[in-house]
């Protein structure tokens, strides 16, 4: 037991510290307690804090106090299962999505999505068809990703169901995902309006 703890501090400080605000996204519920403040604080807790249980299982091993044998980590449901693949792709493609927002090639859209602009993709397909491709095919799983990820989100919590549920975390992963794009970057306001961050 005191293993499991000092590996759950352990982990949580590993998650403040050293991962990015997407390293905790497969399995807490949001509790909404009323307005839209209060449900935007929910969200993007969710996205600070739940998984940590990932963390752990990927982190600590459990032993057995008497025999000292392994014990086999708790097992995941398929939703939790399907966020945490999400997850760890989308750290895995995070240089190569900030380097195509940076490269004015894609953006950030107000659907928290990543969109990707004609004009830019058809100079590059002409110019780099093979930096092209990868393009197309990173912003689509990204895009996946954040999908199965928005929809956990709103599947762990009663309060935030159907289409509705899902556009309110659209629109506050959004705003979270405008916020943290680097100066030079494209947004899309929630308007609809496009615009360079920092302009």
């Amino acid at each position: 037991m005191k293993r499991l703890l000092g590996g759950l501090l352990c982990v949580a400080a590993l998650a403040a510290g050293g991962c990015s605000w997407l390293g905790g996204l497969v399995g807490a519920k949001i509790e909404v307690r009323g307005g839209q403040q209060s449900l935007e604080q929910q969200v993007l807790g969710a996205f600070d804090q739940v998984g940590q249980e990932v963390y752990v299982l990927a982190g600590v091993r459990s032993v057995d106090p008497i025999s000292g044998a392994p014990e086999p980590p708790p097992p995941m449901t398929d939703s939790e299962s399907r966020a945490l693949d999400a997850r760890r792709r989308m750290e895995y493609n995070r240089d190569d999505i900030l380097s195509f927002e940076r490269q004015g090639v894609a953006g950030e859209a107000n659907d928290g999505l990543v969109a990707t602009f004609p004009d830019a993709m058809a100079k590059l397909k002409t110019d780099e068809p093979r930096r092209y491709a990868l393009v197309t095919d990173v912003v689509r799983e990204e895009n996946e990703d954040r999908a199965v990820i928005m929809q956990r989100i709103v599947d762990t919590n009663p309060e935030l169901s159907g289409e509705q549920g899902l556009d309110q975390v659209r629109s506050i992963l959004a705003a979270r995902y405008r916020q943290d794009a680097e100066p030079g970057m494209r947004v899309q306001l929630p308007d609809g309006t496009w615009t360079t961050k920092g302009s």
